[in-house]
């Protein structure tokens, strides 16, 4: 059975959808069944797709540019040309590879398919473009609006990373519940819990702080960190000087008043940009962190608090589906738009031991339960579905192997 699967997201500097595409892969390919996955474009293109990328993005989206409106006009306009232009020609690359190779069933793991002739699934990984637009970049709203209707209308079967979704699909669009299957997101390897001495020495390599409360994941309005740079900024000095604020992550879309107000005020008051940290070096960022803070208006899963338990630690989370769905009763909850309850939660956690070590109790259990080969098992029971296979017992069968 041959599965094509878009493998581009995972070629370009990994945010989630470009995570869960690799690590899915990664773990069907694990699972020793007959399927054979066929990634296209190629994981060997990945030097060529990050060198194009790099060339289309002329400054970072989000950062106040002191260029004249009309030359910036001009820079998008021409950015969504050559994204336009690109889309296309991959279209037909798609659409070719399917005729002259075949496939069984397509696979998108990144919402909106390409036409190709064979069955098609498609990752829904959330509605916040169609639900919130003002989050998201014109282009990608126009996208969603020409293109996510027949996405409806001609996938055969849907996937989601939690049953929140689901619902949320299943309702909106009036699709049979049978037609999507929820498959939870997994933990990406390497993440635990760390000696806290080898977890500083790879902090002084990054030349980060010993202890902090962090926030990891784009900078961009759907995670609320305009709101949290102010809660925090309204913190007394004694918690901003024992506990910065580490944003980890690049600038999204529409970043500009966060990048603003970083500039002007946070970093003046012990708010730290990081940036992008390799993979490898992650589990010692998490490690290290009095508190995962995850302040978001929506999230269609939210790895990040899933990663922070893996790790041991504790998590603030706002309370929105997903996260009360994911992290159930090992995180703590607030309205995200709540200024003085998260004010009280940063000061509490700062100095409320106790209520730390409760937080952090059960958290690397519960994260146990979120693995890439459980995802892996409910991808290709979908795979199943849509295809009519009889469903294997892939423990069975693995444990055979281990025993030959």
């Amino acid at each position: 059975m041959r599965i094509l699967v878009n493998y581009l997201p995972a070629l370009k500097q990994r945010s989630g959808v470009g995570h869960y595409t690799a690590e899915l892969c990664a773990a069907l390919n694990s699972l020793h069944t007959h399927i054979n996955l066929d990634l296209f474009p190629d994981p060997s293109w990945e030097p060529v797709v990050k060198a194009l990328i790099s060339k289309v993005k002329s400054a970072k989206p989000g950062v106040p540019s002191s260029s004249k409106p009309e030359t910036v006009s001009l820079k998008s306009k021409l950015k969504d040309q050559l994204k336009n232009i690109a889309r296309s020609g991959l279209g037909y690359l798609f659409a070719d590879r399917a005729r002259r190779i075949g496939c069984d069933l397509y696979h998108e793991p990144n919402f909106l398919p390409f036409d190709v002739d064979a069955p098609t699934l498609s990752t829904i990984h959330d509605l916040s473009v169609l639900r919130h637009p003002q989050w998201h970049p014109r282009d990608r709203v126009h996208e969603f609006e020409t293109r996510f209707e027949k996405t409806i209308r001609d996938c055969t079967h849907f996937l989601t990373p939690s049953e929140y979704v689901k619902q949320e699909l299943a309702t909106e669009f009036g699709i049979l519940p049978e037609k999507i299957t929820a498959t939870p997101l997994g933990i990406r390897a390497g993440l635990s819990p760390l000696p806290i001495p080898e977890a500083r020495a790879v902090l002084k390599e990054l030349n980060l702080p010993q202890k902090y409360f962090l926030h990891l994941g784009t900078i961009e309005p759907r995670k609320n960190l305009l709101f949290l740079m102010q809660v925090y900024c309204g913190l007394p000095l004694r918690v901003r000087e024992q506990y910065p604020l580490l944003l980890v992550g690049g600038w999204g879309w529409n970043a500009e008043k966060e990048a603003r107000y970083y500039e002007e005020t946070a970093r003046h008051h012990n708010v730290i940009l990081s940036g992008y940290i390799p993979d490898q070096k992650i589990s010692a960022v998490y490690n290290c962190a009095r508190v995962l803070l995850s302040p978001s208006h929506y999230e269609g899963f939210g790895l990040p608090p899933v990663e922070m338990m893996a790790c041991g630690g504790a998590v603030l989370a706002s309370k929105i589906g997903a996260h009360q769905e994911v992290c159930g009763t090992t995180a703590s909850y607030f309205d995200p738009a709540d200024n003085d309850a998260w004010r009280d939660a940063l000061l509490r956690i700062a100095w409320d031991d106790e209520w730390h070590r409760n937080l952090r109790k059960g958290s690397v259990e519960k994260a146990g339960g979120f693995s890439w080969r459980q995802c892996a098992l409910n991808t290709y029971s979908a795979y199943g579905k849509v295809l009519n296979l009889a469903p294997e017992n892939f423990v069975e069968k693995n444990m055979m192997k281990k025993a030959c």
